[in-house]
């Protein structure tokens, strides 16, 4: 995706994600599930096969994931591209919970740093 679309689409995540409260409640019923998903570390191939599996994400098809988006692999941009943007679409939906490597001394250590600059050059 071209660095402009990644751009705006950082920003208007960002815009959300500074109106959701930092803790999030949620509930479900035997009539409402949830997905819970952790540790992609980068892994496309690992959230493609979450999506196959369970469906993308809807209103009715609810997902937490709880952190660990990137580094490690080589593709957490894609990957924070598609949860961001899902985000957008289903902000109620699709909840994202921040893990440890979701840190900026974790980046420069495991490798999304690195990602960013070679795939978004400077």
């Amino acid at each position: 995706l071209h660095a402009r679309y990644v751009l705006q689409l950082l920003c208007e995540t960002r815009r959300v994600l500074k109106e959701m409260p930092n803790i999030t409640h949620l509930s479900t019923s035997y009539s409402r599930e949830i997905t819970v998903c952790g540790d992609l570390h980068g892994n496309l191939d690992d959230l493609l096969l979450i999506f196959y599996k369970n469906g993308l994400p809807s209103e009715q098809n609810r997902y937490v994931f709880n952190g660990d988006f990137v580094d490690r692999g080589k593709n957490s941009m894609e990957i924070l591209i598609i949860l961001f943007a899902f985000l957008l679409i289903y902000p109620n939906d699709l909840h994202l919970n921040r893990g440890n490597h979701e840190d900026y001394m974790m980046n420069l250590r495991y490798g999304f740093t690195k990602e960013v600059s070679k795939k978004y050059k400077v």
